[in-house]
């Protein structure tokens, strides 16, 4: 009899789990939905600007092994009527090693410090002219560069890394 009301109960707590399994199938399917979506956000336009090739000083890299390299955190966005490429990130050294910060600033920066940068894309290459970077911190701009000078800064810092 035991043995009958040991079978009885086990049968019913694996009907419930075979509930609560359907749930947790559904929820992974969910996240993967959601993962799909996130990858999809990033247009066709992004994924080929990204693979683009720069030549700078002997060196060849693609946009994205830049910015991969020298920020974290990061988020791409192509306007296609401004051929402009928007890329955000959180700040790391040794970006703008040239300013006099000392190692708590460096610290907040590298928590909450947003670099922004815009580059206008033509003929397959990123119009140094037109770029502009800045590092905000706290709200506020504490840090901008634009045009040859910014983008190089940019250049020799993957370039150092």
């Amino acid at each position: 009899m035991t043995k009958l009301a040991i079978v009885t109960c086990l049968s019913v707590l694996l009907a419930g789990c075979g509930d609560r399994l359907t749930e947790i199938k559904d929820a992974f399917s969910g996240i993967n939905s959601a993962a799909d979506a996130a990858a999809s956000a990033v247009s066709q336009d992004v994924h080929a600007i990204r693979a683009l090739t720069i030549n700078y000083n002997d060196e060849s890299f693609t946009i994205n092994d830049l910015f991969k390299t020298i920020l974290r955190d990061i988020r791409w966005e192509y306007d296609g009527e401004k051929n402009e490429l928007h890329v955000q990130g959180t700040w790391q050294a040794p970006l703008f090693s040239d300013q006099a910060w000392d190692d708590h600033m460096q610290k907040q920066l590298a928590e909450t410090g947003l670099v922004n940068v815009i580059c206008v894309i033509q003929d397959d290459q990123i119009d140094s002219s037109q770029t502009e970077v800045t590092l905000v911190f706290n709200q506020e701009k504490i840090l901008q560069l634009s045009g040859d000078d910014a983008l190089h800064h940019l250049y020799d810092t993957y370039l150092k890394k």
